[in-house]
């Protein structure tokens, strides 16, 4: 495929997340460049062996990187393919990528196995029930959670806490549901079987790289009667 072919199909796609070089010598109009992130998570540059999951893919930039480094990925939104950039970064980068269009609460009614890094960038505050989400993804990470998320860090430095946002009223986008405080990010992972071990807060942004915890005792009791699968 020649440079000119890339760019009409790039430009064929109404809007894209991400920013990023989706074919040598071509940027993707994203809205930001999730390359800082990538930094953070500080992966190693051969995953051979490793299964990832890519939760909320998106245009799919997560994926290919990692799958470029030779992991086994799985790829998760609730949008298809032909629904955002995915397909077009597809049709640009022959490297195999499971996809499914699902919802992250749909993990426990459609598993995927078991994954060794969990890619969980800019989701959580989308969903109305974070918690829950948070124990979902502890049933299928056996390794370690990498977690993105806008974040309330003017407010309630002391308590953890997150802020509700009615209607479109964050940023203009019904999909906008809370901004969970750095304290509320770290007490809910810890409570979903996640032991924190860095951390980062910016602006209105937090990162957070999360081991999952062999044996949680009564954290995993808290999220099975919480959620009804206690004694099951």
């Amino acid at each position: 495929m020649t440079l000119d072919e890339a760019a009409a199909l790039v430009a064929s796609v109404p809007h894209w997340h991400h920013a990023f070089e989706i074919y040598p010598g071509l940027v993707t109009p994203g809205s930001y460049d999730p390359n800082f992130l990538l930094s953070k998570a500080r992966l190693a540059n051969d995953l051979n062996g490793l299964r990832v999951l890519d939760i909320g893919t998106s245009d799919g930039f997560f994926a290919l990187e990692l799958a470029r480094r030779g992991a086994a990925v799985v790829a998760i939104d609730y949008r298809g393919k032909q629904d955002h950039g995915y397909h077009v970064m597809e049709m640009l980068n022959p490297v195999r990528i499971e996809y499914h269009k699902m919802n992250v609460y749909e993990l426990e009614e459609k598993p995927l196995g078991q994954f060794d890094i969990v890619l969980f960038m800019g989701v959580l505050y989308h969903l109305p029930d974070m918690i829950r989400a948070l124990h979902m993804i502890r049933q299928c990470c056996r390794g370690t959670l990498y977690l993105e998320t806008h974040s309330e860090n003017d407010f309630c430095r002391k308590i953890a806490a997150a802020r509700y946002y009615k209607g479109s009223t964050l940023a203009n986008d019904f999909t906008n549901f809370w901004a969970p405080n750095r304290l509320c990010v770290l007490d809910m992972l810890y409570d979903a079987g996640f032991d924190v071990e860095r951390d980062e807060a910016w602006g209105q942004r937090l990162f957070a790289a999360a081991t999952a915890v062999q044996t949680y005792g009564e954290r995993s009791q808290k999220m099975q009667l919480g959620y009804g699968r206690l004694g099951q």
